[in-house]
């Protein structure tokens, strides 16, 4: 345990006396801890209340969908590779240390806990959100807490599918059966109180009230759980909270004594995501992005379409074709869109539902293929102007975003009956905003030299966000409130819907210097 102890406190003082040689990444990392100081200090004043507008259950499907979308990915990860949990250094370094190997699983899961902290970075955000349903900033942290646990306890249950299911095929369908089996007894008394009622929202509501909710492992135990807490149900929560943490000893305690020696399971997602970054960061972007061994490429078409800077766009397409039959409609995107759609359904209102899921785009962006077409030669060779070709390198974002905004907007909005142009502006509203977000992203790359979207300065990107947006709400509101009625919130939204795309397209512009000068800062293997 001392050589554990030694790793963790001299990787802690090497990252300071790295961030002591760049004091301008140092004045972010303090201001990014100055916030989440000034969130837990808020969260001891009893006197902020929020008043609630909607009923907590609504929450706790909310929660519940969210934590569900992560269960799907974590089973998903365990049948293909598994989620990695340690370094190349820790391979290299403690695998080979006469440590014991159940010390090492346990710093790995501590380890990774601190990225499940940093991936929950966007609830603290959600105060005003979640005010909607009264909670206060001690709820926002209870959430975090929860939703923490409960990543943390996916990732040892995807180590152990992954070690339990390795090229046993039958395993695989098992797990299949076994990961859908909890969920079902919910869906079938949701399906039965539709039938009944005819009403999706009481359907719902119903489904959520019910005890079946609560008996689903991880999603419905971390829902439950923070919800009883909200509601001063001390003992239900941590009842629920202690489960899910029980359910992550057991598992642990499973899969070192049924499998002492781990070391095989965790190489794999280990070199895997190893051999990546340090792709990357040599140029090679083939082998960045090959895809699984074994993994089936279905070849429809050949060719790229367009021409000049908007090849690009089309290069993407064709490879997105060809890892997925639906192109830009991938697995995880409709897993979003479901829960957007019922999100939607909750809150009854579809300018609500947007401000969410713009809030939860801030962190779900990504940089797609367009990042990546920086660190190959062909984007240079484009004889076309820098801002055109970073611009088309990343519409493959945009589009998938549309789609994604077409079927959320689309289906709730049917089913809330809005109007049509209301349904339009909405959807043309979040589309924009994923272009304003990817503009803001490059910005900083090109004059940082950080990745801003990572770590604790993920603070710093939400500021900056929100700054560049700011101007753009202020001018929706002063125009729609002058306006007045309902042609006016629609104005609002339209003024907004300009504001994102000019902002994003003057983001795009002040970073044409990434092709330019070639600065791109390259993935680092070395973390």
């Amino acid at each position: 345990m001392t050589a554990l102890f030694y790793i963790v406190r001299k990787s802690v003082k090497n990252s300071l006396k790295e961030l002591l040689r760049k004091p301008g990444k140092l004045a972010l990392y303090l201001l990014a801890l100055a916030v989440i100081a000034g969130v837990i200090v808020m969260s001891f004043f009893p006197s902020l209340r929020a008043s609630a507008s909607a009923p907590l259950f609504w929450f706790t499907g909310i929660l519940f969908l969210y934590i569900v979308l992560f269960v799907v990915l974590a089973v998903v990860k365990g049948m293909s590779g598994g989620d990695a949990i340690f370094e190349m250094s820790d391979v290299n370094l403690l695998f080979v240390s006469p440590v014991d190997p159940r010390r090492i699983l346990v710093y790995g899961v501590a380890r990774m806990a601190k990225s499940a902290f940093f991936a929950g970075f966007f609830i603290l955000f959600q105060a005003n959100s979640l005010a909607n349903f009264g909670i206060r900033y001690g709820g926002v942290l209870l959430t975090l807490a929860g939703f923490v646990l409960s990543v943390v306890v996916l990732l040892i249950l995807s180590l152990l599918i992954y070690s339990a299911t390795n090229g046993r095929p039958g395993r695989k369908r098992l797990v299949k059966l076994l990961a859908a089996l909890p969920f079902l007894p919910l869906a079938v008394f949701a399906a039965a109180s539709y039938l009944q009622t005819r009403d999706v929202l009481a359907a719902a509501e119903a489904a959520i009230q019910s005890p079946f909710l609560t008996f689903i492992p991880v999603a419905g135990w971390t829902a439950a759980g923070v919800s009883a807490f909200l509601s001063g149900a001390t003992g239900a929560g941590l009842l629920y909270f202690g489960a899910n943490l029980l359910l992550g000893i057991g598992l642990i305690v499973y899969l070192l004594f049924s499998n002492p020696d781990y070391y095989e399971d965790v190489l794999v997602a280990t070199e895997t995501a190893y051999e990546k970054k340090r792709a990357l960061s040599e140029g090679n972007l083939s082998a960045a992005t090959a895809p699984a061994s074994g993994r089936r490429v279905r070849v429809k078409g050949t060719g790229i379409p367009f021409y000049g800077a908007a090849a690009l766009f089309g290069k993407h397409a064709r490879e997105n074709f060809r890892e997925n039959r639906f192109g830009f409609l991938t697995l995880p995107s409709a897993l979003i869109a479901a829960g957007a759609i019922l999100l939607t359904l909750f809150v009854r209102e579809l300018w609500l539902a947007m401000q969410i899921l713009m809030w939860m785009q801030i962190f779900l962006i990504g940089t797609g293929r367009g990042l990546k077409e920086t660190y190959s030669h062909y984007i240079y060779m484009i004889p076309e102007t820098s801002f055109r070709k970073i611009l088309w390198s990343n519409m493959e974002i945009v589009a998938r975003t549309l789609l994604e905004s077409a079927l959320i907007f689309g289906i709730s909005g049917a089913l809330l009956k809005s109007d049509a142009v209301y349904i339009l502006v909405c959807a043309a509203a979040y589309t924009l905003f994923s272009l304003l977000l990817l503009g803001v992203n490059y910005v900083f790359m090109r004059f940082t030299g950080a990745d801003i979207s990572a770590g604790l300065l993920l603070f710093i990107y939400c500021i900056a966000v929100l700054l560049v947006m700011a101007p753009g709400v202020v001018l929706a509101v002063v125009i729609g409130s002058a306006v007045g009625g309902d042609i006016g919130f629609l104005t609002g939204l339209l003024v907004l819907c300009g504001w994102e795309l000019a902002a994003g397209l003057v983001c795009f512009a002040l970073s044409g210097g990434v092709l330019h000068h070639c600065d791109m800062p390259v993935f680092r293997t070395n973390k």
